[in-house]
């Protein structure tokens, strides 16, 4: 409660502004390529904290089995009815470069509980990373982008006419 209630001043001043849109990230680590040491757990934990929340984008990792069922977010709560998704669908933790039909594949599932143009397609956490330690390759990261830019491409196709 009283980190809601912090958060949410944070996010009344970004939606006082003119054409701004507001966003919450929940992180998971990304300070290393070994998964099985980072957090995991589904969202449906959180869906009331969020629904709570006056934001306009969650930005929510969804790249990694770690991050549970997209399904779980929409749990028991109205999400589904006023936020925008940021739906993590690459992983910079990884080497693997993700499939554009995986990346379809997921987005999908999301656009079960969202319309089309409350859907946009991130990469989990950005390719945040530290300067003297970056976790992937330039190469790898493009490679990881244009396969979400091809996904991207097909589902609007798909999806927005």
């Amino acid at each position: 409660m009283f980190a809601q209630s912090l958060i949410q001043l944070v996010l009344d001043e970004i939606n006082s502004l003119e054409g701004c849109l507001s966003a919450i990230h929940v992180c998971r680590g990304n300070w290393t390529k070994d998964e099985s040491v980072l957090l995991e757990g589904a969202y449906d934990k959180l869906g009331s904290f969020f629904n709570k929340l006056n934001v306009d984008m969650l930005a929510l990792e969804f790249s990694t089995p770690r991050a549970g069922e997209v399904s779980k977010l929409f749990y028991n709560n109205f999400l589904d009815e006023k936020i925008i998704l940021g739906l993590g669908v690459v992983n910079p933790r990884s080497d693997e470069v993700e499939s554009v039909e995986d990346i379809i594949t997921l987005a999908e599932e999301a656009l079960a509980f969202l319309p089309p143009e409350r859907l946009w397609l991130n990469p989990d956490c950005g390719f945040a990373t530290f300067a003297n330690r970056p976790l992937n390759s330039r190469e790898i990261i493009a490679k990881k982008l244009e396969n979400m830019v091809k996904a991207a491409q097909i589902l609007r196709d798909r999806h927005c006419k």
